[in-house]
């Protein structure tokens, strides 16, 4: 998934779960960054504090996708949660759309945020892992042959000839990128192989897995509205946990937003229309009651406030940098999925 996704989607269906704004803002925030925190940086203070940064996401065109540990803990606790399920250790690592493990760590991350101080960035965090279960599914975040395509394989179902040229060049330069940087070896991570169309909403789409000669038939969409509904009453049920995040008269049931949610996601158009479409529902009322003001995203803020970060410059309050208390939740959401979460279920990753 995307920006449009990550951000503006899960800011709007947190404040349609009832969520005050700048709450929502703050888990929106976390979502997202969660694909731009890639630098690995870390500041050391000359009074003995320091501030380590957790990765939670590579540049795809990044030779450090070949490593294994990075995989394991990159892109197995924060964009493909192994679903546990299957007879085989392959199976198990599979991502899985909604997977019992998911619905586990929504439930006890929920119960975090309610309580520590970190709390509005790990169920940022969470939204953000929680919606990829949804794009991901059927793929594993691992160099392995089972997440291979084959070639020539792969059928696009667009109503709009030009949005088709368009993702099929988008398409073409990357593998072409991917060629030239020497790069080849990290297709068999994730979906590297199918690029970006488990990342479109509006795609229906089918491939030939290469392992086994199956056809897959996705429908993002569909799945898409689903990963919309999951995560509003994951926000609903946070807001049960910790009504002070709440604002009275903004909520509104599922049932009553899932048509514009529909609308947006089948919206047919690169990102910045398929981001219009969030901001366009939200400015019109139609997905939340209250102030209709969309938040630009801040998440440059955030890396630039760590990176501003000098011995003879230190802030007292340092950690109360937004920046500083995302490293928190990804720290502890990376320690708990691959240590508690997953050996449980027969996945051992850590």
């Amino acid at each position: 998934m995307k920006t449009d996704m990550h951000y503006y989607g899960v800011y709007a269906l947190a404040r349609a779960a009832g969520m005050r704004e700048k709450p929502a803002e703050i888990v929106a925030t976390a979502s997202e960054y969660v694909d731009d925190a890639i630098w690995d940086k870390e500041v050391f203070l000359e009074d003995g504090r320091s501030v380590i940064a957790e990765l939670t996401a590579h540049r795809l065109l990044d030779f450090k996708n070949a490593d294994n540990e990075d995989q394991r803990k990159v892109w197995l606790p924060f964009h493909f949660l192994p679903g546990g399920s299957g007879k085989t250790s392959t199976d198990k690592l599979l991502c899985q759309k909604n997977s019992r493990i998911a619905k586990t760590m929504v439930m006890q991350n929920t119960e975090i945020a309610t309580e520590a101080p970190y709390g509005l960035y790990i169920m940022g965090i969470t939204a953000h892992v929680y919606a990829d279960t949804f794009a991901h599914y059927g793929f594993m975040g691992a160099n392995h042959s089972y997440n291979a395509i084959r070639a020539g394989s792969i059928d696009l179902q667009v109503s709009d000839d030009g949005i088709l040229d368009y993702i099929q060049k988008k398409a073409k330069h990357f593998l072409k990128e991917a060629v030239s940087y020497g790069l080849s070896q990290t297709f068999p991570l994730g979906h590297g192989a199918a690029t970006t169309y488990p990342d479109r909403p509006y795609l229906r789409w089918s491939y030939i897995r290469e392992t086994d000669g199956k056809t897959v038939e996705r429908e993002n969409p569909k799945d898409y509205v689903a990963a919309c509904k999951a995560m509003h009453e994951m926000f609903g049920a946070c807001l049960d946990k910790a009504p002070k995040l709440a604002e009275s008269g903004t909520a509104r049931r599922w049932k009553d937003i899932r048509n514009t949610v529909k609308k947006i996601i089948e919206l047919e158009g690169d990102k910045q229309v398929r981001i219009r479409g969030w901001k366009d529902a939200m400015h019109d009322n139609h997905l939340f009651g209250g102030s209709t003001k969309v938040p630009r995203y801040k998440g440059s803020r955030w890396s630039s406030s760590i990176d501003d970060l000098e011995p003879e410059k230190i802030p007292r309050d340092m950690d109360k940098l937004p920046v500083y208390r995302f490293y928190q939740a990804a720290r502890i959401h990376r320690a708990h999925v691959l240590s508690n979460l997953l050996p449980p279920n027969d996945v051992i990753a850590a």
